[in-house]
C-alpha cells in the first residue's frame, strides 16, 4: 500500500504514461486529492467578500474559482486518464475499458467496480519491459539491417 504522498507523486511522475500498472492505493489517493481540491474550490466560491452598493453580499471570489476550476480540471485530465488506464491494467483489463465512461450512468458504475477490484497477477502482461518482444518475425533476408 502506497502512502498518500508517494501515490500522488507517482501519478504526477507518470503524468502521461499509459503503460504499466497502478495499485488501488495510488488510484484512490489521487482521486481523494482531486475531490479535496475541487471541494475547496467550491467552498471558496461561497466566501463573502463584502457588500455591493445595493446592500447585497458580494462573492467576488466566485469569479476566480469559475476561472480556476476549469484550468485545474484540464491540467489533471491527462494524469487522471493515465492512472485510470494503469489501474485497469492492474486488474487485468484493457485500458480501452476507459471508454465505458462514455456510456451514461452504467459506464461509470462499471468503471467504479473495475477500479475496486484487487490486483490480478495476470495483469503483469501490461508491465513495461525494456527488451523488445519477439513477434516471431525475422529480419534475415528482408533487406533490413
Amino acid at each position: 500500500m502506497m502512502t498518500p504522498a508517494a501515490a500522488i507523486a507517482s501519478v504526477f511522475r507518470k503524468y502521461a504514461d499509459f503503460t504499466g500498472r497502478a495499485p488501488r492505493s495510488e488510484y484512490w489517493w489521487f482521486g481523494l486529492l482531486l475531490w479535496v481540491v475541487f471541494f475547496v474550490l467550491l467552498m471558496v466560491q461561497f466566501i463573502p467578500t463584502g457588500t455591493t452598493d445595493y446592500g447585497y453580499t458580494s462573492y467576488n471570489l466566485s469569479i476566480v474559482t469559475m476561472l480556476l476550476a476549469p484550468i485545474v480540471a484540464i491540467g489533471v485530465l491527462l494524469p487522471s486518464l493515465a492512472v485510470l488506464v494503469r489501474r485497469l491494467h492492474d486488474a487485468n483489463f484493457s485500458g480501452w475499458f476507459v471508454l465505458l465512461g462514455l456510456v451514461p450512468v452504467v459506464g461509470s458504475v462499471v468503471l467504479l467496480v473495475l477500479t475496486l477490484l484487487p490486483s490480478n497477477p495476470s495483469g503483469s502482461r501490461f508491465d513495461v519491459t525494456r527488451e523488445p518482444k519477439a513477434a516471431g518475425l525475422s529480419y534475415q533476408g528482408s533487406g533490413l539491417r
